[in-house]
């Protein structure tokens, strides 16, 4: 006959979790915290597109040289390298991802939020058979595409080589757009009327 023994069990301490305090904003901060946000977003949107118009510029001096439009980002950069062009980064530093314009709290909830700014400006560089003599005054009426981006990101398009489009996501992933005229903000121009 075997004889079972049992012995007490010694109680162990278990190691407790570190509790997360939650802190409720004031409406006031609350408020503070949009405020910011907005204003952040406006100075970021402002600065991608000014950063839009010299990529712009960029590809309307590479189109009159070059007698044609860019297939990559590297033959723009080859013609900044060999030609009397603003000094300028190509492609230019994200405006996001900058520590004076936002603050690492708001570049982490970029990134929570799934769009994550890179370190430069992504720029996209299509043939477009869409783009025409009449794209700007049929803005209200077409969805840009890409509709959604990376903050930051500047698309160029083009048509043959005749039309050029340029446009930029902002803060929200989504075209920037004019205040003025409420439609995205694009660059454009029609090269057909130009003598080579």
């Amino acid at each position: 006959m075997a004889l079972l023994c049992c012995t007490s069990a010694r109680a162990q301490s278990v190691p407790r979790q570190a509790t997360t305090k939650q802190i409720k904003p004031s409406k006031q901060q609350l408020r503070q915290l949009i405020l910011d946000l907005q204003v952040t977003a406006l100075k970021c949107d402002q600065k991608t597109a000014a950063l839009a118009r010299q990529v712009f510029q960029t590809v309307e001096i590479y189109r009159l040289r070059k007698k044609r439009f860019p297939n990559s980002v590297a033959e723009v950069q080859e013609l900044k390298g060999s030609a009397n062009l603003p000094s300028e980064k190509f492609p230019p530093p994200c405006p996001y991802n900058d520590p004076t314009l936002v603050s690492q709290e708001l570049r982490q909830e970029l990134i929570n939020a799934g769009n994550p700014p890179s370190e430069f400006c992504k720029i996209i560089i299509e043939n477009d058979p869409f783009i025409s003599p009449s794209f700007p005054m049929s803005l209200n009426n077409v969805r840009l595409a890409p509709a959604t981006g990376a903050p930051g990101t500047i698309i160029v398009k083009y048509n043959a080589n005749y039309y050029l489009a340029v446009w930029c996501m902002g803060f929200a992933g989504k075209p920037i757009v004019d205040e003025k005229s409420q439609l995205p903000l694009v660059f454009f121009r029609d090269f057909s009327a130009t003598f080579e």
